[in-house]
Protein backbone atom coordinates (compact mmCIF):
# COMPACT_ATOMS: atom_id res chain seq x y z
CA UNK A 1 0.00 0.00 0.00
CA UNK A 2 2.71 2.40 0.91
CA UNK A 3 4.60 1.60 -2.28
CA UNK A 4 1.58 2.17 -4.45
CA UNK A 5 1.01 5.65 -2.99
CA UNK A 6 4.63 6.40 -3.55
CA UNK A 7 4.47 5.24 -7.10
CA UNK A 8 1.49 7.39 -7.74
CA UNK A 9 3.17 10.45 -6.35
CA UNK A 10 6.31 9.84 -8.32
CA UNK A 11 4.43 9.31 -11.55
CA UNK A 12 2.41 12.42 -11.02
CA UNK A 13 5.22 14.74 -10.11
CA UNK A 14 5.21 17.96 -11.99
CA UNK A 15 1.95 17.20 -13.82
CA UNK A 16 -1.00 19.43 -13.17
CA UNK A 17 -3.85 17.59 -14.66
CA UNK A 18 -6.10 20.67 -14.28
CA UNK A 19 -3.72 22.93 -16.30
CA UNK A 20 -4.54 22.26 -19.95
CA UNK A 21 -2.17 22.69 -22.88
CA UNK A 22 -3.67 25.90 -24.20
CA UNK A 23 -2.72 27.55 -20.91
CA UNK A 24 0.92 26.95 -21.58
CA UNK A 25 2.90 30.00 -22.53
CA UNK A 26 4.94 28.27 -25.16
CA UNK A 27 1.78 27.14 -26.85
CA UNK A 28 0.73 30.67 -27.38
CA UNK A 29 4.14 31.56 -28.56
CA UNK A 30 3.93 28.91 -31.23
CA UNK A 31 0.44 30.01 -32.19
CA UNK A 32 1.50 33.63 -32.48
CA UNK A 33 4.52 32.72 -34.61
CA UNK A 34 2.38 30.53 -36.76
CA UNK A 35 -0.24 33.21 -37.24
CA UNK A 36 2.51 35.68 -37.99
CA UNK A 37 3.69 33.42 -40.76
CA UNK A 38 0.23 32.96 -42.14
CA UNK A 39 -0.89 36.58 -42.19
CA UNK A 40 1.55 37.85 -44.88
CA UNK A 41 0.83 34.83 -46.99
CA UNK A 42 -2.87 35.30 -46.72
CA UNK A 43 -2.53 38.97 -47.48
CA UNK A 44 -0.36 38.27 -50.50
CA UNK A 45 -2.58 35.47 -51.64
CA UNK A 46 -5.77 37.16 -50.78
CA UNK A 47 -4.78 40.53 -52.09
CA UNK A 48 -6.40 40.90 -55.36
CA UNK A 49 -5.03 43.13 -57.98
CA UNK A 50 -7.30 46.02 -58.38
CA UNK A 51 -9.37 45.50 -61.43
CA UNK A 52 -8.86 48.24 -63.93
CA UNK A 53 -12.21 49.01 -65.18
CA UNK A 54 -11.89 50.50 -68.59
CA UNK A 55 -14.99 52.40 -69.09
CA UNK A 56 -15.44 52.87 -72.77
CA UNK A 57 -17.35 56.01 -73.08
CA UNK A 58 -18.70 56.31 -76.54
CA UNK A 59 -18.86 59.99 -77.11
CA UNK A 60 -22.21 61.03 -78.34
CA UNK A 61 -21.74 62.41 -81.73
CA UNK A 62 -23.91 65.38 -81.85
CA UNK A 63 -24.60 66.08 -85.42
CA UNK A 64 -24.70 69.79 -85.63
CA UNK A 65 -28.01 70.73 -87.04
CA UNK A 66 -27.22 73.22 -89.67
CA UNK A 67 -29.97 75.66 -90.14
CA UNK A 68 -30.15 76.01 -93.85
CA UNK A 69 -31.46 79.37 -94.53
CA UNK A 70 -33.30 79.66 -97.77
CA UNK A 71 -31.26 81.42 -100.32
CA UNK A 72 -32.62 84.78 -100.98
CA UNK A 73 -32.73 85.25 -104.67
CA UNK A 74 -32.31 88.86 -105.30
CA UNK A 75 -34.35 89.79 -108.27
CA UNK A 76 -32.97 92.92 -109.64
CA UNK A 77 -35.69 95.08 -110.95
CA UNK A 78 -34.16 96.67 -113.90
CA UNK A 79 -35.79 99.49 -115.61
CA UNK A 80 -36.27 98.77 -119.26
CA UNK A 81 -33.29 100.03 -121.07
CA UNK A 82 -34.08 102.71 -123.50
CA UNK A 83 -32.15 101.96 -126.61
CA UNK A 84 -31.27 105.21 -128.13
CA UNK A 85 -31.22 104.76 -131.80
CA UNK A 86 -28.80 106.86 -133.61
CA UNK A 87 -30.54 109.16 -135.95
CA UNK A 88 -30.32 107.66 -139.35
CA UNK A 89 -30.93 109.35 -142.55
CA UNK A 90 -34.54 109.02 -143.32
CA UNK A 91 -35.12 107.05 -146.39
CA UNK A 92 -37.12 109.08 -148.78
CA UNK A 93 -40.69 108.23 -148.18
CA UNK A 94 -42.30 107.16 -151.33
CA UNK A 95 -44.15 110.10 -152.69
CA UNK A 96 -47.79 109.43 -153.14
CA UNK A 97 -47.63 111.77 -156.07
CA UNK A 98 -49.04 115.20 -156.48
CA UNK A 99 -52.67 115.91 -156.99
CA UNK A 100 -53.52 116.63 -160.60
CA UNK A 101 -56.11 119.14 -159.50
CA UNK A 102 -53.36 121.33 -158.02
CA UNK A 103 -52.10 122.18 -161.49
CA UNK A 104 -55.10 124.34 -162.11
CA UNK A 105 -55.31 123.20 -165.72
CA UNK A 106 -58.30 121.69 -167.41
CA UNK A 107 -57.70 118.33 -169.09
CA UNK A 108 -60.08 117.86 -171.96
CA UNK A 109 -59.59 114.16 -172.59
CA UNK A 110 -60.75 112.97 -176.01
CA UNK A 111 -60.20 110.18 -178.51
CA UNK A 112 -57.31 110.34 -181.01
CA UNK A 113 -58.06 110.63 -184.67
CA UNK A 114 -57.09 107.66 -186.83
CA UNK A 115 -56.61 105.42 -183.76
CA UNK A 116 -57.34 101.86 -184.82
CA UNK A 117 -57.11 100.39 -181.29
CA UNK A 118 -59.88 102.45 -179.72
CA UNK A 119 -57.76 102.84 -176.59
CA UNK A 120 -55.85 106.04 -177.21
CA UNK A 121 -56.83 109.28 -175.47
CA UNK A 122 -55.38 112.79 -175.71
CA UNK A 123 -55.47 116.09 -173.81
CA UNK A 124 -53.51 119.34 -174.10
CA UNK A 125 -52.15 121.83 -171.54
CA UNK A 126 -49.72 124.73 -171.36
CA UNK A 127 -48.24 124.57 -167.86
CA UNK A 128 -44.82 124.52 -166.19
CA UNK A 129 -45.24 121.12 -164.55
CA UNK A 130 -43.33 117.85 -164.44
CA UNK A 131 -46.14 115.59 -165.43
CA UNK A 132 -44.50 112.42 -164.03
CA UNK A 133 -45.13 113.79 -160.54
CA UNK A 134 -48.86 113.91 -161.23
CA UNK A 135 -49.11 110.71 -163.26
CA UNK A 136 -50.71 108.56 -160.54
CA UNK A 137 -53.30 111.20 -159.69
CA UNK A 138 -54.02 111.67 -163.39
CA UNK A 139 -54.50 107.91 -163.80
CA UNK A 140 -57.01 107.76 -160.95
CA UNK A 141 -58.89 110.75 -162.31
CA UNK A 142 -59.05 110.10 -166.04
CA UNK A 143 -58.34 106.45 -166.85
CA UNK A 144 -61.46 104.37 -167.37
CA UNK A 145 -59.63 101.16 -168.32
CA UNK A 146 -56.06 99.90 -167.89
CA UNK A 147 -55.94 99.21 -171.62
CA UNK A 148 -56.07 102.89 -172.32
CA UNK A 149 -53.00 104.90 -173.46
CA UNK A 150 -53.13 108.61 -172.72
CA UNK A 151 -51.17 111.37 -174.44
CA UNK A 152 -50.69 114.77 -172.77
CA UNK A 153 -49.36 117.50 -175.02
CA UNK A 154 -47.71 120.38 -173.09
CA UNK A 155 -47.30 123.32 -175.41
CA UNK A 156 -45.30 125.20 -172.78
CA UNK A 157 -42.52 122.54 -172.75
CA UNK A 158 -43.07 121.37 -176.30
CA UNK A 159 -43.35 117.81 -175.11
CA UNK A 160 -45.82 114.96 -175.46
CA UNK A 161 -46.16 112.60 -172.51
CA UNK A 162 -47.38 109.04 -172.94
CA UNK A 163 -48.96 107.29 -169.89
CA UNK A 164 -49.73 103.55 -170.01
CA UNK A 165 -50.31 100.74 -167.49
CA UNK A 166 -47.71 97.95 -167.26
CA UNK A 167 -48.50 95.48 -164.51
CA UNK A 168 -48.58 97.38 -161.23
CA UNK A 169 -46.78 100.43 -162.56
CA UNK A 170 -47.42 103.36 -164.79
CA UNK A 171 -44.99 103.85 -167.65
CA UNK A 172 -44.47 107.55 -168.23
CA UNK A 173 -42.53 108.37 -171.42
CA UNK A 174 -41.79 111.97 -172.46
CA UNK A 175 -41.15 112.78 -176.16
CA UNK A 176 -40.28 115.85 -178.15
CA UNK A 177 -43.43 117.39 -179.53
CA UNK A 178 -44.04 116.90 -183.25
CA UNK A 179 -46.11 119.57 -184.87
CA UNK A 180 -49.70 118.44 -185.45
CA UNK A 181 -49.36 115.07 -183.76
CA UNK A 182 -52.29 115.80 -181.45
CA UNK A 183 -54.55 115.50 -184.49
CA UNK A 184 -53.31 112.24 -185.93
CA UNK A 185 -52.57 108.88 -184.30
CA UNK A 186 -49.99 108.17 -186.99
CA UNK A 187 -47.85 111.11 -185.78
CA UNK A 188 -48.48 110.72 -182.08
CA UNK A 189 -45.40 109.71 -180.04
CA UNK A 190 -43.19 110.00 -183.12
CA UNK A 191 -40.81 112.53 -181.51
CA UNK A 192 -37.51 111.76 -179.76
CA UNK A 193 -37.77 109.97 -176.40
CA UNK A 194 -36.38 112.33 -173.76
CA UNK A 195 -37.19 110.69 -170.41
CA UNK A 196 -38.93 107.59 -169.12
CA UNK A 197 -40.23 106.93 -165.58
CA UNK A 198 -41.84 104.05 -163.75
CA UNK A 199 -44.48 105.03 -161.17
CA UNK A 200 -45.49 102.48 -158.52
CA UNK A 201 -49.27 102.39 -158.39
CA UNK A 202 -49.30 101.22 -154.74
CA UNK A 203 -47.27 103.98 -153.14
CA UNK A 204 -46.64 106.52 -155.89
CA UNK A 205 -42.83 106.14 -155.84
CA UNK A 206 -41.17 107.31 -159.01
CA UNK A 207 -38.17 105.62 -160.61
CA UNK A 208 -36.32 107.11 -163.51
CA UNK A 209 -35.62 104.52 -166.14
CA UNK A 210 -33.78 106.74 -168.65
Amino acid sequence: MAENKKTNKSSGRGVNPSKKIWKKWWFWLIVIVFIGLLIPKDNSDGQKEPETKVETTTPELKTPTETVQPETTEIETREPETVEQEPTEKAEEPAAGKNIDDIGAYFSVSDVRNDVTGNWRISTIAENVDIQEYALSYYKEYFKDDKEIHAIVNFNYKTTTKISVIGNTLDVSIYDYVDGEEHDAKLLFSGTLLKEYSVNMDNGSIEEIQ
